[in-house]
């Protein structure tokens, strides 16, 4: 009361400025709530793309509508398989050769065109023992491939099978000699070094 009385005798009161929060202070408020709001946003979409990281494309399908179309989940890795690397072979071991000699004459009747035929033969292991074994019994193995040959026909001799032929069939004849007589049969192989027919 005192102050509109005061107000009546024509006296000046000081009154008291309204503050201003009203309108500036509502701004504040509304550009701090939006400012809040979106903070939330992104942190809610890197932490939804953190936690499913499956991206969602959009694609127009026949009738005109938007679908989403959820990408398929990245492929896992194939596991290696682990080879077990082998051991390196044993190489093995060098050739020893033997030359049966004398070379071998093998005669044909008289009535042949081809008179006789000489041999150079030679025996191949891969152990000095089985050489040693071949030496011992070289005149049982010569006679029986000697014979082997002599009831031959010459024209089959000349062509490239019927020497092959010949030579594994002496090989298993001077193999099975071994056999009988030394019980083993590594003799690994027979070559014609010398094959002369007149």
């Amino acid at each position: 009361m005192a102050e509109a009385a005061a107000a009546d005798e024509g006296e000046e009161v000081a009154v008291a400025p309204k503050p201003k929060s009203g309108l500036v202070g509502k701004l504040i408020n509304a550009v701090g709530i939006f400012v809040l709001c979106l903070g939330a946003v992104v942190a809610g979409g890197f932490v939804n793309n953190k936690l499913f990281n499956h991206p969602v494309d959009y694609k127009l399908d026949k009738d005109g509508v938007m679908k989403a179309v959820m990408p398929l989940p990245p492929p896992k890795p194939k596991e290696e398989k682990v080879v077990e690397e082998k051991p390196a072979a044993k190489p093995p071991a060098p050739a020893i050769y033997l030359k049966m000699d004398p070379q071998m004459v093998v005669n044909f009747d008289a009535s042949s065109e081809v008179k006789f035929l000489a041999l150079d033969i030679e025996f191949m292991a891969r152990d000095q023992a089985v050489i040693d074994d071949v030496t011992r019994n070289m005149p049982k193995i010569r006679n029986n491939i000697l014979m082997m040959i002599s009831n031959r026909d010459y024209k089959t001799l000349m062509t490239r099978e019927g020497k092959d032929k010949l030579r594994l069939e002496a090989l298993e004849e001077a193999k099975k000699v071994l056999k009988q007589e030394t019980g083993s049969a590594k003799l690994e192989d027979l070559f014609f070094t010398s094959f002369v027919v007149q």
